[in-house]
């Protein structure tokens, strides 16, 4: 099952709720196992998993605002995750030129992701299916 989170609201959270069907909760229940990011698709991909269920992130049309990382962690805990606005000509603003929208993510592993992207698709399926 997929979802648009695309134009979320501001500031709401996207650590959890509904694709589809299926309750998930990113924080509690998955744990981040890949961040993957291809300059020349200009696609990043995060992948969490569970027991059950597999949840892929994908940030379409994307580039990377920011990007600290704590390598000594094989596994991360999602944190915070939301659509926000950032700052430009000292104006805020929630959409760039080009149409991309600004993205936040921080893990409890000091790893943080700000992130530009025109789409962003979550997709969650069962482990073992």
């Amino acid at each position: 099952m997929k979802k648009d989170v695309t134009h979320t609201a501001l500031f709401d959270t996207l650590l959890s709720g509904e694709i589809g069907d299926m309750y998930y909760d990113l924080h509690n229940d998955f744990e981040c196992i890949r961040i993957t990011y291809s300059l020349i698709e200009k696609k990043l991909e995060l992948r969490f998993i569970n027991d059950d269920d597999r949840i892929v992130i994908t940030f379409l049309d994307a580039r990377l605002g920011g990007c600290s990382l704590n390598p000594a962690q094989p596994g991360s805990t999602l944190a915070l995750f939301y659509r926000s606005h950032f700052e430009m000509n000292n104006n805020h603003h929630e959409m760039t030129s080009k149409g991309e929208y600004y993205y936040q993510l921080e893990f409890l592993e000091e790893t943080k992701l700000e992130v530009f992207a025109r789409q962003v698709v979550m997709e969650m399926t069962r482990l073992n299916s």
